[in-house]
C-alpha cells in the first residue's frame, strides 16, 4: 500500500470516528431542494428566486455592530458629586478665616458588568452530498436576482438557515433575558436593558441609571387619560388629562436635560441619533394623534378634526422621514420613527410596546451590538470550521457517510451604557382597519400566510 493511500485511510478514519464516536447519526431530510432531483420550483416558472418574506431590518444597522474578543466588560460611572455632608447636612463652602480648615467634597459611583455572549445556532437539512449538484434536467439553472446562478443545494440551505438565525436575533433583541433558568445561550434584550431597578455589582441600587418606563396600561394612543386609567411613569401615576404625545414630549425633554448634565455627552444630537422604535401600524396611529395634538381644535383627536384641510396637509408632511415610517417634531427637533415588528406586541392585536432610544452622541456610543469574531475560531481548525459575513457566523459540517448537515452559529450581545438616556413605553393601544402586519412568521395573527406547510420532496423523487 503506497503512502498516499495510507494517508487517505488515516484521514477517512478521523471522519468516521467523528461521525460515529462523538456525533449523532444523521437522517436524510425530505425538505425540498432548490434544484436537483427534487426541485422546489416548476421548470415553467420564472427562473429568478424571490423571497416573499421581508428580511431587511434597518433597526439592526442603526444599533451598530462590532466584533469583540473580550468576554467580560465592566463600565464604571461617577453618578453624582456634591459638597460633603456633616450628619446629613451640607457643609459650607465659604471661609471667613484665611487660615481655617475647609470642607471637602464627596461623590458616588455605579458599575455595570457584562459577561459572555449569547449563542444562536441552527442547522440545515441533512443532504446527500452526491446529489447536491444535480439538476432535474438540462433546463434547470436557478438565478439570484443579481443574475448569478444558484447551483448548490447546501448553499441554498445555508442561506435559509442563516435567515432563521437572524430571525432569532430580531426577537431576542427585544425579549432576550440571560437570567432565565440556567440558559447561558441568551443575552439581555431591550426589555431587560431599558428598565428600572439598576444595581451595581455589589447589589447596591443605582437610581441614576434607571431608564424611563411608561406603562400606558392599554389606553389608546390618541385618547386623553381619564380617572382610573392606570398609566404610570416609573411606577408613579400620570395625572388625568394628558395624552400620549404630552407624555412623549415630557420624556424627550427629560432625556435631553439628562444628556446636557453629562459633560462627556455635550455633543449636539443630529437627526437619526434618537429614534422612536414601534410597530409600523402603531406609527400610523401616532402620526394621526400627533397631527391633532398639533393642529386640531382643542388638540382633540377625532375623525372630524383630522379630516380638515389643514390637518391633512400637516399629516402628509409627517410621512417619509429617515427610515420611511414617518417622523415627529419635539420642541422643533426631528425624531424619525423606526418601524420594528418583532416581539413588540404585548397582547392581542391592538397593544404593543415602543422605545425612544439614543444610540450615540457625537462619537460616543450609548447602545451597540457586539458579536464574537468567528474568524479566530475558524483559524484554529482550518478545513473543519469556516466563517461567513466577515466573521459574524461560524459554520461547520456534521457528516455521516455521504450525508451532510451544516451548522450555523452566531454569538451576539447588546450593550446599553446609558440606560438613563432611553425610554420604554408599555402596552400602547392602536386600532386601524386591517390590523397590524408583521414579517415574523411566528406572529401567526399578523403574518400573511393562511397555513404553514413545509415544502417536502415529492414521493416520486424519494
Amino acid at each position: 500500500m503506497n503512502e498516499a493511500m495510507k494517508k487517505l485511510l488515516e484521514n477517512t478514519k478521523g471522519v468516521v470516528d467523528r461521525a460515529y464516536g462523538t456525533q449523532r447519526r444523521l437522517t436524510l431530510s425530505t425538505a425540498a431542494t432548490i434544484g436537483g432531483c427534487c426541485g422546489l420550483f416548476d421548470l415553467c416558472s420564472d427562473q429568478d428566486v424571490l423571497s416573499l418574506s421581508m428580511q431587511a431590518e434597518p433597526f439592526i444597522d442603526w444599533l451598530g455592530w462590532q466584533a469583540s474578543d473580550v468576554c467580560e466588560i465592566r463600565k464604571n460611572f461617577i453618578t453624582w458629586q456634591r459638597a460633603d455632608s456633616s450628619q446629613g447636612v451640607m457643609t459650607t463652602g465659604y471661609l471667613a478665616d484665611p487660615c481655617g480648615d475647609s470642607n471637602g467634597a464627596e461623590w458616588g459611583t455605579c458599575d455595570f458588568l457584562l459577561e459572555g455572549f449569547g449563542r444562536l445556532r441552527r442547522h440545515t437539512p441533512t443532504r446527500d452530498i452526491t446529489k447536491v449538484g444535480l439538476r432535474l434536467c438540462e433546463m434547470q439553472p436557478r438565478y439570484r436576482l443579481d443574475g448569478s446562478q444558484i447551483n448548490d443545494d447546501i448553499e441554498f440551505d445555508l442561506r435559509i438557515t442563516t435567515e432563521a438565525v437572524m430571525q432569532d436575533l430580531y426577537r431576542l433583541l427585544i425579549t432576550g433575558n440571560h437570567t432565565v433558568g440556567t440558559d447561558d445561550g441568551l443575552f439581555d434584550g431591550l426589555q431587560q436593558l431599558i428598565n428600572t431597578g439598576y444595581v451595581n455589582t455589589h447589589g447596591e441600587r443605582c437610581c441614576m441609571m434607571d431608564s424611563i418606563v411608561v406603562d400606558w396600561n392599554g389606553n389608546s394612543l390618541c385618547a386623553d387619560l381619564s380617572a382610573g386609567h392606570g398609566a404610570t411613569w416609573n411606577g408613579i401615576g400620570i395625572a388625568d388629562g394628558f395624552n400620549f404625545v404630552d407624555v412623549l414630549l415630557s420624556v424627550y425633554r427629560r432625556i435631553r436635560r439628562r444628556l446636557a448634565m453629562a459633560p462627556a455627552l455635550s455633543f449636539p444630537l443630529t437627526v437619526g441619533d434618537m429614534v422612536l422604535v414601534m410597530p409600523a401600524t402603531w406609527a400610523e396611529c401616532l402620526l394621526n394623534c400627533y397631527t391633532c395634538w398639533t393642529v386640531c381644535p382643542g388638540q382633540q383627536y377625532n375623525e372630524a378634526n383630522l379630516n380638515t384641510f389643514e390637518a391633512r396637509q400637516f399629516r402628509d408632511r409627517l410621512n417619509g422621514g429617515l427610515f420611511g415610517a414617518g417622523r415627529i417634531f419635539l420642541d422643533g427637533f426631528e425624531v424619525p420613527i423606526m418601524p420594528y415588528d418583532w416581539s413588540m406586541f404585548t397582547g392581542g392585536s391592538r397593544n404593543a410596546d415602543a422605545y425612544l432610544l439614543v444610540n450615540k452622541i457625537g462619537g460616543q456610543r450609548l447602545i451597540q451590538g457586539q458579536y464574537n469574531d468567528m474568524r479566530v475560531a475558524a483559524s484554529k481548525r482550518p478545513g473543519v470550521y469556516d466563517y461567513t459575513d466577515g466573521g459574524k457566523f461560524l459554520t461547520w459540517s456534521n457528516n455521516d457517510e455521504t450525508c451532510e448537515e451544516r451548522q450555523v452559529e452566531f454569538q451576539p450581545r447588546l450593550l446599553a451604557w446609558a440606560p438613563w438616556a432611553q425610554a420604554r413605553f408599555i402596552d400602547l393601544n392602536c386600532s386601524t382597519p386591517g390590523g397590524p402586519l408583521s414579517a415574523d412568521p411566528w406572529n401567526l395573527s399578523f403574518y400573511p400566510e393562511c397555513s404553514f406547510r413545509t415544502e417536502t420532496c415529492p414521493d416520486r423523487y424519494d
